[in-house]
């Protein structure tokens, strides 16, 4: 009996010895068939190579019509079932090779993915076990086939989502990897929450030719995410959402204007219990634009997810918010109704229109633009305290953009411009999500200043409206032109003073640092503060920005940090040993051209005992020009 069971343990573990055997006598009993066997499997490997699916599929099987065991062929056999999505059969033909094979890895590498896309998940992860420990019983024979087998691993865990598993053979292996392999590494360590060894990952292909770009937005989008303290979504390498989501969550942070708007529809269009998740960890963020959070909010809101309170970072305090749900789209009777609605509003039939605006609200109680038509209708007819009304009863279903733009041009047309200012600065224009919105936003915001204020501050906001949509928004330069016509340019006059050394300079009057940002756009004021590096500015409103900048950059001298050595060689020089030029002489120069500057300093040689407070008028006019690369400034303050 002892001697029996012996031998029956011996037969089980040889399959593949008993397999070599049959395959040895067929190789010397029959050369020639065994010849057409290799040819058809070679010419089958070559013609998978070049994509000729079908033809390589006739070409294994009829290698193994010669000879059934083959197990090359079958593999490879297997492998085009697969391309074909037939994993039945492919699961079939991997069994086949794993009864001739018991330790092929190959085998249970393919078999493990046929069964996840059968969506056999515990099937499949018993599969992928065996393909690992298979792996290691026979790593050391060969060190090609060990390799390839383990950049075959790495693609059978990563198809599995196994990212721990993956993670683990990456810190075991990853000196052994091939570029793909470290890239999907990559993904499994950013799932895994391994962000610092996921980007060194990264930053090992970053010239792998075939996906460098998306490894290095990958790489700049875990820094970014980690530094604001936001999940980075799953990634995988077999599906594309996880990447999108991250590209577009990493625009709304640093993304130009354009791919802002397209990072809102992408996330508006892909609801999922991910975004959502990811949506209320960024309301919370102190590092988003108010406008970005208050667009995000209004997503969040069309997926019902804001009934219940919100928690929300605005305006440096956390606020609670809830929103209805709001109806988006109308069925075909009534949105025929709507329309028909607008167009008599058009037509000036303001009764009819607000009795066809009325059975649209009463039928669709929570479709917002149906309360705005109201409105604007009422408005028409200087029927303002019904207008307030239907502004009312929209503000109580979402205080969104569109909203505070009604009551903005309901204050107005009351001429209420206080009130009319106040409503339109609640909002960001890039907020709205229509074109209409947003070129009637604009243009009342323009009217507001220009009556409060003057056609040069209105300017200012002209100017502020144009960076944000010039690129963004078709039609805008049309837009543009009527603008213009309403609050003309006045042309700057511009004195000149004596040449110093000989030199003819344009100049402005002396120029206050306060003076000079206040003209600035807050997005303008937060690249600077980016480019210095500075911290601590996200809560801050346009008026501590200022002080901020102020205080770091022209105070603390972090302007020296954006000179050339030689430029900073001569500040250093001259704060020294004094200049001959006046102290107002000094602050036009440096204001006017920053390069004209350090030119007429260095040429000028004479130098006389310093005031003390030469070196902070040298300061407050180097700072001005480096921080210039535009140089419209000097128009908008030449006296």
């Amino acid at each position: 009996m002892k001697k029996n069971h012996v031998k029956k343990k011996k037969n089980k573990t040889s399959s593949i010895a008993n397999t070599l055997e049959r395959l040895n006598q067929f190789q010397t009993k029959q050369p020639q068939k065994f010849k057409q066997v290799f040819d058809f499997y070679q010419k089958g490997q070559n013609e998978l190579n070049q994509g000729l699916v079908y033809q390589a599929k006739d070409s294994f099987e009829a290698a193994l019509r010669i000879y059934r065991e083959y197990i090359p062929a079958q593999n490879y056999l297997a492998v085009i079932h697969g391309l074909l999505a037939n994993y039945l059969e492919a699961l079939k033909i991997v069994k086949q090779v794993i009864k001739l094979d018991d330790k092929n890895v190959f085998a249970y590498i393919q078999g493990a993915i046929f069964l996840y896309r059968l969506e056999r998940q515990k099937e499949a992860e018993a599969y992928s076990q065996k393909a690992l420990s298979s792996f290691y019983e026979r790593e050391g024979h060969d060190s090609y086939t060990d390799y390839d087998l383990l950049q075959k691993l790495v693609e059978m865990l990563s198809v599995l989502r196994e990212d721990a598993t993956l993670s683990k053979l990456y810190h075991e292996r990853k000196s052994q990897l091939s570029p793909m392999s470290l890239y999907r590494s990559a993904l499994s360590l950013s799932n895994e929450g391994q962000y610092d060894e996921a980007r060194v990952a990264f930053q090992t292909i970053y010239d792998h030719t075939p996906i460098k770009e998306q490894v290095r937005l990958l790489d700049r989008s875990l820094k970014l995410f980690v530094e604001v303290g936001i999940p980075v979504p799953l990634l995988f390498a077999e599906e594309e959402e996880g990447f999108k989501l991250t590209m577009a969550v990493a625009s709304l942070f640093d993304g130009e204007e354009n791919k802002k708007q397209a990072s809102f529809n992408y996330i508006k269009n892909n609801e999922s219990i991910e975004t959502k998740k990811l949506i209320k960890r960024l309301l919370k963020t102190n590092k988003l634009e108010d406008w970005v959070k208050k667009s995000l909010l209004s997503i969040l809101a069309d997926f019902g997810e804001a009934m219940e309170p919100v928690t929300v970072l605005l305006d440096g305090e956390i606020q609670l918010i809830s929103l209805q749900p709001v109806e988006l789209t109308l069925n075909e009777n009534l949105g025929e109704v709507f329309m028909k609605g607008k167009v008599k509003a058009s037509e000036g039939s303001y009764l009819e229109a607000i009795d066809l605006f009325t059975k649209v609200k009463s039928e669709a109680p929570t479709y917002l633009p149906v309360y705005l038509q109201l409105a604007n209708t009422h408005l028409q007819m200087k029927e303002f305290e019904k207008a307030k009304t239907a502004l009312d009863e929209a503000n109580n279903i979402a205080p969104l953009a569109s909203v505070f733009l009604g009551y903005s041009k309901y204050y107005f047309d009351i001429g209420d411009m206080t009130s009319a200012m106040e409503h339109v600065n609640q909002f960001d224009t890039r907020e709205l999500e229509n074109k209409e919105d947003i070129f009637e936003a604009v243009l009342l915001k323009i009217k507001i200043t220009a009556e409060l204020t003057d056609k040069t501050k209105a300017l200012d906001v002209l100017k502020e409206e144009k960076e944000k949509f010039e690129l963004v928004l078709d039609g805008w330069k049309e837009f543009e032109i009527e603008l213009n016509n309403l609050i003309p340019k006045e042309k700057p006059k511009v004195e000149a003073v004596e040449p110093v050394n000989s030199r003819q300079v344009a100049v402005t009057e002396p120029l206050d640092l306060l003076e000079i940002f206040e003209r600035y756009t807050k997005d303008k004021l937060i690249s600077i503060v980016k480019f210095y590096k500075i911290r601590g500015y996200s809560k801050l409103n346009k008026k501590d920005l200022i002080s901020l900048i102020i205080k770091e950059v022209y105070e603390n001298k972090l302007w020296k940090t954006s000179l050339t050595q030689n430029e900073l060689s001569l500040y250093n020089s001259l704060a020294e040993k004094g200049t001959s030029l006046s102290e107002e002489e000094v602050v036009k120069y440096s204001a006017t051209d920053a390069n004209l500057f350090f030119n007429e300093l260095k040429g000028n040689t004479d130098f006389s005992e310093m005031k003390s407070d030469h070196g902070s008028l040298l300061l407050k006019g180097a700072l001005i020009a480096t921080l210039n690369d535009e140089k419209e400034w000097q128009l908008q303050i030449v006296k």
